[in-house]
């Protein structure tokens, strides 16, 4: 859109119409010493040509790293993107339409967002879901929230599984600093599952909502997890999943195992890594705990349409609902600081999904199954590579150890050579904004975390293992 600056003629008359002599009787309400009285400190205008020079100059700083040649997750991977996802996306009335608070202008979009809550529906296994939220780390802390508001704010425990994604664990942190709520971490097993004793000694009647993370931040599956939840329910308390959406095309869905509230990143759907952003969380949960989910839901409901001779005939229309939860009606009584949502990158998940179609879901997952199946098992081979957790169930993500120093040998090599050869699995951050340790944590620094997708080949795997067997001779 071009900027158009007003001349000073126009500023003078919308002056003179609100009544008012200056611009800077205007700022008036504002302290004196909070005012800049002089000139911005930023550089001189550029010509477009200039302009262009600059910023390609400025691009050609980034290191491309191929999609193919991606080999990290941790919550952001290298699906394919169809090109007629941008092709739709890309439409004006996307990125210009607002919140849609009149719904008889805004069917398309309404739409489109019920289509969005359907899906994340139908993958995990929830009977609800709003509009989208920011990303994972986000979505995560408003589940926890939610949990707390469904329990009337008499509960305050919140038990963390083993290997939560770190960031999210910090977000969540964050968002408890007014909250005021017991963030305690779960111990793991020597397997690095939940311990269950360790689980059930924690749990009692101030536990308020317990967090799993379906695969884990070092890409394993919990086996147990459908018994670990009946637990969780069996003492009163929320079950809350951080679910990689990709995974329900080879394993149960959230719900499946029973989960209240299931939330997660839906990068994966059809929007772009983008050197991290932007993305879009979503969030799911089941229809008891509808009143305390935050941000926009869209419902139909049925009413009257105008046909062409005039007459009114039964029909059906997209519509916001339950809005008495949200700010702009309940204001202190909401149930987030959601006033908006992710809804253009929601669109993107939705036009893709669409695009590829269950069998193309279910053929993407089992490819990115079987490609990190495939590469563990050849790492595996190499001397001095162990799996972190030997015999751990996988999905498309896994982390190994090498002897010391290698990992990073192996890192700054690979991208040397444009490759992201894995990412190191972070610690879990410490007391006291979460209180307990999680096993095995120290023992990450020599370890890498690999994820594999649809877009990788036996190529891509060969190239890893020889880089991988070049830095551990």
């Amino acid at each position: 859109m071009p900027y158009v600056p007003h001349t000073p003629q126009q500023r003078q008359a919308m002056l003179e119409t609100i009544g008012v002599a200056s611009f800077e009787e205007l700022l008036s309400p504002i302290p004196r010493e909070l005012i800049l009285d002089r000139p911005l400190n930023v550089p001189p205008a550029h010509g477009e040509v200039a302009i262009m020079r600059l910023v390609s100059s400025l691009i050609s700083q980034n290191q491309f790293i191929p999609m193919n040649r991606v080999y990290a997750g941790q919550g952001f991977y290298p699906h394919h993107v169809p090109a007629v996802v941008d092709e739709l996306a890309r439409r004006g009335e996307w990125y210009t339409a607002y919140t849609p608070y009149q719904p008889e202008v805004s069917q398309g979009l309404l739409q489109c967002i019920y289509e969005w809550q359907s899906y994340i529906c139908m993958l995990t296994g929830m009977e609800v879901c709003n509009a989208s939220g920011y990303d994972g780390g986000t979505t995560l802390a408003d589940a926890v929230v939610m949990a707390k508001y469904h329990h009337k704010d008499k509960k305050k425990k919140v038990l963390l599984a083993p290997y939560l994604n770190p960031e999210a664990v910090e977000i969540l942190a964050t968002y408890n600093l007014g909250m005021e709520m017991e963030l305690l971490n779960l111990p793991a097993d020597s397997s690095g599952r939940v311990d269950r004793a360790g689980l059930e000694a924690l749990l009692d009647e101030n536990t308020a909502a317990v967090v799993f993370q379906y695969p884990d931040y070092l890409g394993y599956l919990e086996e147990e997890l459908e018994s670990l939840i009946a637990l969780v329910h069996s003492h009163g308390a929320t079950a809350v999943v951080s679910f990689y959406p990709y995974a329900a095309g080879l394993v149960k869905s959230p719900g499946e195992l029973g989960a209240d509230i299931v939330c997660g990143e839906a990068q994966c759907l059809g929007n772009y890594m983008a050197y991290g952003g932007p993305v879009c969380g979503y969030l799911a949960c089941t229809e008891k705990y509808v009143r305390v989910l935050p941000g926009r839901l869209i419902g139909r409901a049925s009413c009257e349409r105008r046909q062409e001779d005039g007459s009114f005939a039964p029909g059906e229309a997209f519509v916001m609902t339950l809005q008495a939860r949200e700010q702009h009606i309940r204001r202190e009584k909401a149930t987030s600081n959601i006033c908006t949502n992710q809804t253009l990158l929601a669109l993107r998940a939705v036009f893709y999904m669409g695009a590829i179609g269950r069998q193309g879901f279910m053929q993407n997952a089992e490819l990115s199954h079987s490609n990190a199946v495939a590469a563990r098992e050849a790492l595996l081979a190499l001397p001095g590579a162990e799996d972190y957790y030997p015999g751990r169930a996988i999905f498309n993500e896994f982390t190994l150890r090498f002897p010391a120093g290698k990992a990073t040998q192996i890192f700054e090599k690979g991208l040397s050579m444009h490759m992201l050869p894995g990412l190191a699995p972070r610690h879990r951050i410490a007391a006291p904004r979460v209180g307990g340790s999680s096993a095995a944590d120290a023992q990450l620094g020599d370890c890498l975390t690999f994820a594999f997708t649809e877009v990788h080949t036996e190529r891509d795997i060969k190239a890893l293992v020889g880089l991988c067997e070049g830095a551990l001779k």
